[in-house]
């Protein structure tokens, strides 16, 4: 499937079929594949007059303006930078500096840091959404094309092989690296969905993940792909009232925000189904792995469950659980199904994965490149895990997280935290090795008290190895910091 073709075909075909569904006071108004395709091809000629195969940041909430944006810069032939948007200004600026970025294109939400930003880098274009200076850019771009001026889409094709996209990953314990990906790569990850996920036209979704990490891009354009219309939702505490109001088929989440749809779904009735009007045909965990105890919360909700796994660097995609059959209750889902996508896993245990979805390299950073792709092309995705026999995934932890204690015997700290998760109250967990002797420490917030907890742990360490014993637990007061894309930082 080509994007960009298969963008042609909507505009050609389904013209006037939904592509987003916005919110306006209590109504749900739709926006069609033309006007759609048509504000991209505006955005798309304004980049090639001011920013012609350009490096360009975007910043700003979750917005049919942002993706819109986004789509042009990849189909004009601009290097897009997603921006975090709870970034400070001098973080913005170093990664824009890095990559020798020509324009940040922000939302008005985000003005006074898009500002501050260009005072930081002088010779940055800034522009924003909806701005009376860019609608005035615009609205000439517009006469033109109705002039007869041809856009991105009279053209034949794209190359979508060259870096389209710098990634920053969201690094818990690291520096960010940029991450070049291609289209082709962004195609694989939609091509490989499709196949097993069985979306189809005239079903309903939200774009609901942070739309500069990879996992929110990359869905946004495989439901896209496949005439799902998307509802927009800029903040995920409203993910109930915009579930129930666009009356959304399947969605796509990591764990928490899909913990927090199960206790808002309770609020409302026994089930899903009871509580919105309509079922919630199936939840896609990624980003991080799924707790039994979300799983089974939202199974007993009437939902079914399935689980992804990828990373940025392999363009969001190693495994994807197929809507149909067996889950595979724990597994990450079912390695890619593609022509031409390899799995495999190394003698040491570590998931490999090779192919055109993988980075073609970390962004000036040849030594980092090395380390992370071997002379054969296979990406190392620092993940330790198992394929069984059915091609399922499973994942057994980091390895750069693993524990070496004194005895020489190695600990998983995921799998300590998965059953630190299981115990009552407990909401949260973090495992380590502490000090020389590399004994395990837990770290864990709850909503029992601390004596209950640890009670629990206390009969838990009867139950694991003597290895394995947890010797040292704090207990926190209020929950972990996390990354903007939910993960607990480490």
């Amino acid at each position: 499937m080509r994007l960009f073709e298969e963008f042609k075909r909507q505009r050609r075909e389904r013209p006037h079929a939904p592509a987003f569904l916005i919110t306006s006071g209590d109504r749900s108004i739709p926006i069609d594949w033309k006007a759609f395709t048509d504000d991209i091809a505006v955005i798309a000629l304004l980049i090639d007059q001011y920013a012609p195969g350009g490096t360009i940041g975007l910043i700003g909430e979750n917005s049919y303006e942002w993706i819109t944006a986004h789509a042009a810069c990849l189909f004009s032939g601009a290097t897009v930078v997603p921006i975090d948007f709870n970034l400070q200004p001098a973080e913005i600026a170093a990664r824009l500096r890095t990559v020798g970025a020509s324009a940040l294109i922000y939302s008005s939400l985000y003005v006074d840091k898009a500002r501050e930003v260009g005072s930081l880098l002088p010779g940055l274009t800034v522009a924003g959404f909806g701005t009376r200076k860019t609608d005035v850019y615009l609205d000439a771009i517009r006469a033109r094309i109705a002039g007869g001026e041809p856009t991105v889409f009279d053209r034949e094709s794209i190359d979508t092989t060259k870096t389209s996209m710098i990634v920053f990953t969201s690094g818990t314990t690291a520096e960010p690296r940029g991450v070049e990906l291609s289209i082709r790569g962004l195609e694989v990850f939609v091509e490989s969905a499709s196949a097993v996920l069985g979306m189809h036209a005239g079903q309903r979704s939200l774009m609901l993940l942070p739309l500069h990490h990879i996992f929110g891009g990359c869905t946004t354009y495989l439901m896209l792909a496949n005439d799902v219309a998307l509802g927009v939702c800029p903040d995920f505490r409203r993910i109930y009232d915009a579930v129930e109001r666009f009356r959304i088929n399947f969605l796509f989440l990591v764990p928490a925000l899909a913990e927090i749809l199960a206790a808002r779904i309770e609020q409302h009735g026994p089930s899903a189904e009871a509580a919105l009007g309509s079922p919630i045909e199936w939840i896609l965990i990624g980003g991080a792995a799924l707790p039994r105890r979300t799983y089974e919360h939202l199974t007993g909700l009437g939902v079914k469950m399935i689980t992804g796994y990828g990373i940025t660097e392999t363009t969001a995609l190693y495994s994807i659980a197929p809507v149909t059959g067996d889950p595979h209750v724990g597994s990450a889902g079912k390695v890619a199904q593609h022509p031409e996508v390899e799995t495999s896993v190394s003698p040491t245990g570590e998931l490999l994965i090779r192919g055109p979805n993988v980075l073609r390299r970390y962004f000036r950073m040849p030594e980092k490149t090395a380390q992370a792709i071997d002379v054969d092309g296979w990406y190392h995705t620092g993940d330790l895990g198992r394929i069984d026999e059915d091609g399922f995934v499973w994942i057994t932890g980091r390895a750069s997280r693993t524990i070496v204690l004194s005895s020489g015997k190695k600990v998983a700290p995921e799998q300590l935290e998965e059953k630190l998760l299981g115990l009552p109250g407990v909401r949260e967990a973090v495992v380590s090795g502490e000090g020389e002797s590399r004994e395990i420490k837990a770290e864990v917030y709850g909503v029992v008290s601390e004596a209950s907890i640890r009670r629990s742990i206390d009969q838990l360490n009867q139950q694991l190895a003597l290895h394995e014993r947890i010797s040292q637990v704090v207990v926190r007061g209020e929950p972990f910091p996390r990354t903007s894309s939910g993960k607990i930082r480490v």
